[in-house]
């Protein structure tokens, strides 16, 4: 067996081996995830014993149970996103009136952003059309760029959302003006687990990227420390693109 050869069957071995370990653990986190819901809800029924503590006994027993219950949340919280990450069905693209959907999705957004004192704006793109997508991944993949956003924008900041057409892509663009990010943590924001966030599992930019990915897109990352954040989401515009692109 030649030496390409040899690395090629070692290769699909290894592919197959990570296949196989990402089912275990889709499987061992659906185990878990029954067995939390239940603790999860016997804590919330014993701590309604505790909502009125009378004696310094109940009082540090309720604060501990109330520690345990955070704690559960979060597992519950890691456990959904690993899920949501690790079994995501293949999307499935139609074709999507992108700047009517994205226009809908401000809309919904805005009065939240609003009472925080930020901005949200959407500047639509000539010539975007329809955009095969599978709006349910796309959507979702934006609203946790739009939660990221927010969280690092301070009152009086603005998030801008965007289209725009260059030849058989079009790209989606999400821009605050907060906090920004150094060098060290853009270069591990699409790292599974890495977050910047106490309460953050992780898991949030990695599964943005593959839902871009998997339309056959690109995700990229532009930001600068106390100036702000740019996600642009490229991606295939369709046959019609495709044919302006070719120059047909």
């Amino acid at each position: 067996m030649s030496k390409s050869a040899r690395e090629e069957r070692l290769a699909k071995i290894r592919t197959q081996r990570l296949a196989q370990l990402g089912t275990l653990l889709a499987g061992f986190a659906h185990e878990v995830r029954n067995p939390l819901s239940t603790i999860g809800l016997n804590l919330q029924l014993v701590l309604e014993d505790f909502r009125e503590p009378e004696t310094p006994r109940d009082k540090r027993t309720q604060k501990r149970l109330s520690t345990v219950e955070a704690e559960v949340r979060r597992l519950q919280k890691i456990l959904e996103e690993f899920l949501g990450f690790a079994r995501a069905p293949e999307p499935k693209l139609v074709p999507v009136d992108l700047n009517a959907k994205l226009q809908a999705l401000v809309e919904f957004q805005e009065p939240e952003l609003r009472e925080l004192g930020i901005s949200l704006r959407f500047f639509a793109g000539a010539d975007v059309d329809s955009v095969p997508l599978d709006w349910d991944h796309m959507q979702a993949a934006l609203v946790n760029l739009l939660r990221n956003a927010k969280d690092a924008t301070p009152a009086g900041g603005e998030i801008l959302i965007s289209t725009v057409r260059d030849g058989g892509h079009v790209t989606i663009r999400v821009t605050d003006t907060g906090a920004g990010m150094t060098p060290e943590v853009q270069a591990r924001v699409f790292e599974p687990y890495f977050s910047t966030k106490r309460s953050g599992t992780g898991l949030g930019l990695p599964t943005v990227r593959r839902v871009v990915e998997e339309h056959g897109g690109t995700l990229t990352l532009q930001s600068e420390v106390g100036k702000g954040t740019q996600f642009s989401l490229r991606l295939p515009a369709g046959r019609d693109g495709a044919a302006a692109e070719n120059g047909a």
